[in-house]
């Protein structure tokens, strides 16, 4: 009993020793589609990925020099581009027969996820992170372009999320990898490349009676600053 108590009061002053919060500042670019589900395999190739933007605050705990818990809040963008192959109405919104029907929708995010750096003797530290995302739907819109010779934008059209029934509440599974290089003792920059796949289903597809939910490809880099 007391080589048990012994070790778990050793294993509290290692975590208090390593333990240390860090807050920053994440932006990414990345791509948007619709989850590939069995159900849109008839009209998968009426459908392609949007760009999509995130910004946000970067919150990490660090239990470790190994292990962390990151979180924080952020502004983001998910959805897909539909190829009208008829006259058709979008989310309230009637569209034409050849156009591109681009639709986004904005999010607030709260990420929870475990982090794992791998311990090196350089400034370079790679890591590995998974976990969850939490989200809250907050608006959206369709932009319809039309493709001459180039792309030209037709209308912008605001979607009321309350018309169209839209689950605004979003859960995500997310993983990812990026490198970290410690800059100054407080002061650290990283890069990384993420994957997220919705565990919902907010969108509901035009051209068929379905739900489904988004994935996304998202590569960001911000800089973070120890308290």
């Amino acid at each position: 009993m007391r080589s048990l108590f012994t070790f778990l009061l050793l294993a509290a002053f290692s975590t208090a020793a390593f333990a240390q919060f860090q807050i920053g500042f994440r932006a990414g670019y990345g791509f948007s589609d619709l989850r590939a589900d069995s159900e849109l395999d008839i009209v998968a190739d009426q459908f392609e990925n949007a760009s999509s933007l995130s910004t946000g605050l970067y919150l990490e705990y660090a239990f470790s020099e190994v292990v962390s818990l990151r979180s924080g809040l952020e502004l983001s963008r998910r959805g897909t581009t539909l190829n009208l192959s008829e006259d058709l109405e979008v989310f309230g919104a009637s569209l034409p027969f050849g156009a591109s029907a681009k639709t986004r929708f904005s999010y607030i995010d709260v990420p929870l996820q475990v982090q794992v750096h791998l311990p090196t003797e350089g400034i370079i530290k790679p890591y590995v992170f998974g976990g969850a995302s939490f989200g809250l739907a907050t608006g959206g819109n369709i932009r319809t372009t039309a493709k001459a010779i180039i792309e030209f934008n037709l209308m912008t059209t605001s979607i009321d999320l309350d018309a169209i029934n839209y689950e605004r509440f979003h859960v995500a599974a997310v993983g990812g990898l990026g490198a970290r290089a410690q800059l100054a003792p407080n002061f650290s920059a990283f890069v990384e490349g993420r994957f997220e796949q919705s565990l919902t289903e907010p969108y509901d597809v035009p051209v068929i009676a379905a739900k489904t939910g988004f994935k996304g490809l998202n590569f960001g880099a911000g800089v973070a600053f120890a308290l």
